[in-house]
């Protein structure tokens, strides 16, 4: 009977590779941490999985099975020596434990027997931190210094690291028995064909793929996506499960335009040359996904899902790498943006990874949470989009707690200006405009906290040939919210100039010259004239003020900071 070497025996092992196996007539051995769980295989030699959906349970006897402690790392080696197949489900932050052990037994293993590890870990990189683990400890370990150059050769060609796809969802068991578990019936295993070393084993359910970079992409940017973007949307509702997340429509439906983006990205970069097919493949797996989430008898919470938002918001992992991935291709990516702001308000669980260092980051705000776990650069393309989203969502939300409507396409569209100083928490504005017309104009505007809107004047504006001209804008300014000092002509005093210096950076105090201060708090208002010099700043607090005036025409107006343009979106 072939044998397979079982590292780790949670919910992907016990639950999906080790009853693939035994049901194909395999032997499985598990290898793990837990003495409870490797005591019970040892004397009970069989455990139960049981399959449930909404309507049916299943359960299926997985033998035979025994175990192995990890700590006997003599009975461990001698278990990889004898293994017909290894597999590894130890999560990606563990793999490098796994680099002692398998060297271990390579070395141990008949020069003849090629040995291929199924890699079953969701990370775009674990087969390279499992091989960077065997490596350095060939490398770096006396005890294989005689044999070392063997061992790498043997390493570079008789050891076949071969990626997997788990397909299949399994929640925490929530029972007393340490191995009994329920999973959905759904039940797939793509592997990389070509990674194996000498033929493939023959199993049902383990599907040999060709093209598993499509496979990985679709595994990691579409399902473990989508089901991030259901958690983190969910999260912010106060949901409790998966299956809440999926059956309430603002949620769902969220998640799943986030789920079509990623899908025709993924077609796009990934299958080229069949990109329209590969969509429609994608879009029905899509749709497959969201039958299963609302299986019931799972009940998958969202605290589970959500956890390690560091990890889940990486680089190149299931969110922060889908977005990029539409960038690449030219595809939308609002709707996983918007999901990655949902996962940058997560409130983190005291067991989870960097719990301290998350709350730091969300107590200096948004931006800062996103700067501290995807680590890219603000000049990148995705970060500046997450910077604009940012400030729309924050601009949007002081509206609503000011007990303004605003649509979601309206906030989607707020215009982010930073007037080209790129420094827009100091000198910037946040517009909606309700309208403008050739006659009227009306605009909400919010501020942050001391936040600037620089020095200007809203001149005339000659007419074309034959027509007349415009005045340039007159504005009535009403605070809603917090507090602005507006500052006008008509003061030259020493100590009118020092009050308004206070608001101001120091470097900018030369491109301020206009003194006269109005105190404008919530309920009261001012209206200028055109061709006002003015600027203003807000309280402490921040601000919201609604503008009325005649046309607007931002692109005409006149500041007195050479350095000022005057650009839309300038993030």
């Amino acid at each position: 009977m072939p044998r397979l070497l079982m590292f780790g025996a949670g919910n992907i092992g016990r639950g999906f590779i080790a009853p693939t196996f035994t049901q194909a007539g395999w032997r499985v051995t598990f290898v793990d941490l837990d003495a409870v769980k490797i005591d019970a295989f040892n004397q009970r030699g069989s455990y139960t999985v049981t399959e449930v959906d909404d309507e049916h349970a299943h359960v299926v006897a997985v033998q035979p099975v025994d175990g192995v402690l990890a700590a006997d790392r003599a009975a461990v080696a001698a278990a990889v020596a004898d293994a017909d197949l290894v597999a590894t489900a130890v999560g990606l932050e563990a793999l490098k434990y796994l680099g002692a052990p398998l060297a271990a037994g390579l070395a141990l293993r008949e020069s003849t027997r090629p040995l291929n590890i199924l890699i079953c870990e969701n990370g775009a990189d674990a087969r390279d931190r499992l091989a960077a683990a065997i490596r350095s400890v060939i490398d770096n370990d006396a005890r294989f210094a005689a044999e070392r150059a063997h061992l790498l050769q043997r390493l570079a060609t008789d050891v076949g690291l071969v990626r997997t796809s788990i397909g299949r969802m399994i929640p925490p068991g929530a029972g007393a028995d340490a191995l009994d578990i329920a999973v959905e019936p759904y039940a797939h295993l793509p592997v990389e064909r070509a990674a194996f070393i000498g033929a493939a084993p023959i199993i049902p359910h383990l599907e040999l793929a060709e093209d598993f970079e499509l496979v990985i992409a679709q595994k990691l940017y579409l399902h473990n996506l989508t089901h991030a973007c259901l958690a983190y949307a969910g999260a912010r509702v106060g949901l409790a499960t998966i299956p809440d997340a999926v059956r309430d429509t603002a949620v769902s439906a969220r998640a799943y335009a986030a789920g079509v983006a990623a899908a025709r990205a993924i077609a796009r970069v990934y299958a080229p040359a069949r990109e329209t097919t590969v969509e429609t493949e994608n879009i029905a797996l899509l749709d497959q996904l969201f039958v299963r989430y609302r299986n019931r008898r799972l009940d998958d919470p969202i605290v589970r899902v959500g956890r390690d938002p560091f990890r889940k918001l990486s680089s190149d992992d299931r969110l922060v790498g889908a977005a990029q991935r539409c960038l690449r291709a030219g595809v939308d990516a609002a709707p996983i943006i918007a999901a990655i702001l949902d996962a940058a308000a997560w409130q983190v669980a005291d067991d989870e990874p960097r719990a301290a260092e998350w709350r730091l980051a969300q107590a200096r705000g948004t931006l800062s949470t996103l700067a501290a776990a995807i680590r890219l650069p603000w000049e990148n393309l995705l970060m500046s989009a997450l910077a604009l989203a940012a400030r729309r969502a924050a601009a949007a939300a002081s509206m609503r707690g000011a007990n303004l409507v605003i649509t979601d396409a309206e906030a989607a569209a707020i215009e982010i200006a930073d007037f080209g100083l790129e420094n827009f928490e100091r000198f910037g504005l946040a517009i909606h405009v309700y309208v403008n017309t050739e006659r009227v104009c009306a605009k909400e505007l919010m501020m942050l906290p001391g936040q600037i809107c620089p020095e200007h004047r809203h001149p005339p504006i000659p007419g074309m040939a034959g027509q007349e001209g415009e005045l340039g804008k007159e504005e009535t300014f009403r605070v809603r919210a917090g507090e602005v000092h507006l500052f006008l002509p008509g003061e030259r005093s020493d100590s009118a100039r020092a009050f308004a210096h206070g608001f101001i950076p120091a470097e900018k105090h030369g491109v301020f010259t206009m003194w006269k201060h109005v105190h404008l708090t919530p309920g009261t208002q001012y209206t200028l004239k055109p061709n006002t010099p003015h600027w203003f700043v807000a309280g402490a607090a921040g601000a919201i003020v609604s503008e009325f005036s005649t046309r607007s025409r931002d692109e005409a107006d006149v500041f007195t900071d050479p350095a000022i343009q005057r650009v839309p979106d300038a993030a």
